[in-house]
């Protein structure tokens, strides 16, 4: 049974408006709808909140819905890419303020902090196109 028909049926199962359940969701009820009807799906924190709520455990919610926990997997590892994308940007930017920054110093730490910022740069590009 898809994921869309299984809160539905809860949802009805407990007595619950779609309006309630956008409220303790946060979401609004056209959200909730377009789940239920299989137009969207729920992020990975909804999903958890949709089973506190409908008192399902995941497995009950998400078994035999592959399309579901293929969005699942996906979403997290968009999540995993995007914070290491950030933090590796981050890096670098830090790296060229220290570099701004310094005004005395060796030619030797001048070009460890440009080799460390080439090696971040060269990083980032291999995520992008290993996404890609």
């Amino acid at each position: 049974m898809a994921i869309g028909k299984r809160l539905q049926e809860r949802r009805n199962e407990l007595a619950m408006t779609q309006d309630f359940v956008a409220d303790q969701l946060g979401v609004s009820r056209q959200t909730v709808s377009n789940w239920e009807n299989g137009r969207s799906y729920p992020d990975i924190e909804r999903v958890l909140q949709l089973s506190e709520l409908y008192h399902l455990s995941l497995d009950n919610l998400l078994k035999g819905d592959a399309t579901m926990v293929h969005h699942l997997k996906t979403q997290t590892t968009i999540n995993h890419f995007l914070k290491l994308f950030i933090l590796l940007m981050a890096l670098n930017i830090s790296l060229m303020v220290v570099l701004l920054l310094l005004k005395t110093t060796t030619t030797l730490l001048y070009a460890l902090i440009f080799a460390l910022i080439g090696i971040n740069t060269f990083s980032i590009f291999y995520l992008i196109i290993k996404k890609i």
